[in-house]
């Protein structure tokens, strides 16, 4: 996390996910496990709740709130946390909670380029779909259509952005996996124009990336104690589903680093158990079998050198 994005005031939970970069204004909250999404940019005296998701390119006006606790039990005997909560009143003798609390809700997400205006409240469990706008002073209770322009309170649809064939060339380009400064030569004023140059463009990134995974490899971007092996190239983020047909690795070499008695990886070819794409750090996973089980040894920053490889 750089620090100079993130205001000395905001308050960051330290299992909350940021994408690289993220801006984070004064005061802001961002609560533990919430995942926010690579140049999405939260305002000042803005919540984000628990386990909220928020995508790539999002705008966060100034004091919203985002799945907090604003929405009532609304299929319950009662509004009030008496049926499930003593919390309001730990110290008044015989207030105990009568039930076990509602199952919670899903987690609240919202989509890439996503703005919300300022002072909008999103409550728990609601979807804002990709391209939405929700405008100031809004309460949203239900989900919101992929760039649709909701208002009010509560929110309803007043516009779309686009027609339908055209949300539609826009959810699939996923434009927003791109970085700011591959776009710099699009017509950001001509829509349907820049949707098609997208096309190649990713094509393009994604040629890029196979060749750089073509060559020799390190675990470059993180260490781990677990077996775990994360790497990164110039143009992952363009090409997520790279390993798809990759199904082992090839060591050239391993050195265990500082740590006594880790184990080492000899030269040789390694079946992969996982491979993955974490898109908040750009970052690809592998998870090797070593002797026909998981591996868990130490494998120190930037110390393995291999090879992807396809085996039968």
């Amino acid at each position: 996390m750089d620090a100079k994005l993130v205001a000395d005031s905001a308050n960051v939970a330290e299992d909350s996910q940021l994408g690289q970069p993220v801006k984070i204004y004064d005061n802001a909250v961002i609560e533990t496990k919430a995942k926010i999404g690579k140049y999405s940019v939260i305002s000042s005296d803005s919540i984000i709740g628990a386990n909220s998701v928020v995508g790539n390119y999002c705008t966060i006006g100034a004091n919203t709130k985002i799945s907090v606790a604003i929405a009532a039990p609304q299929s319950f005997f009662s509004t009030h946390s008496f049926q499930y909560s003593s919390e309001h009143f730990k110290d008044v003798k015989n207030y105990p909670k009568i039930n076990a609390s509602p199952e919670p809700p899903a987690p609240t997400v919202i989509g890439n380029d996503v703005w919300i205006g300022a002072n909008a409240s999103i409550c728990k469990g609601v979807t804002v779909g990709t391209g939405a706008i929700i405008a100031s002073n809004s309460f949203v209770a239900e989900d919101v259509p992929a760039y649709a322009e909701v208002s009010g309170n509560p929110a309803k649809v007043v516009r779309y952005r686009f027609d339908d064939e055209t949300i539609g060339q826009f959810l699939n380009s996923g434009w927003w996996e791109l970085e700011p400064k591959d776009m710099s030569g699009l017509d950001f004023q001509n829509p349907l124009d820049s949707l098609e140059r997208i096309n190649s463009l990713k094509l393009h990134l994604k040629l890029k990336n196979r060749n750089s995974l073509a060559g020799k490899l390190k675990n470059s971007v993180s260490g781990t104690n677990s077996g775990i092996i994360w790497f990164s190239t110039p143009y992952a983020y363009a090409d997520m589903d790279a390993l798809d047909g990759v199904n082992a690795i090839e060591v050239i070499s391993h050195e265990p680093g500082a740590e006594p008695n880790a184990k080492v990886l000899s030269a040789g070819v390694y079946p992969l158990a996982k491979s993955t794409y974490d898109p908040k750090r750009g970052w690809y996973r592998l998870d090797i079998t070593s002797d026909g089980s998981l591996f868990k040894g130490k494998i120190a920053k930037n110390k393995l050198t291999f090879q992807l490889v396809t085996i039968n």
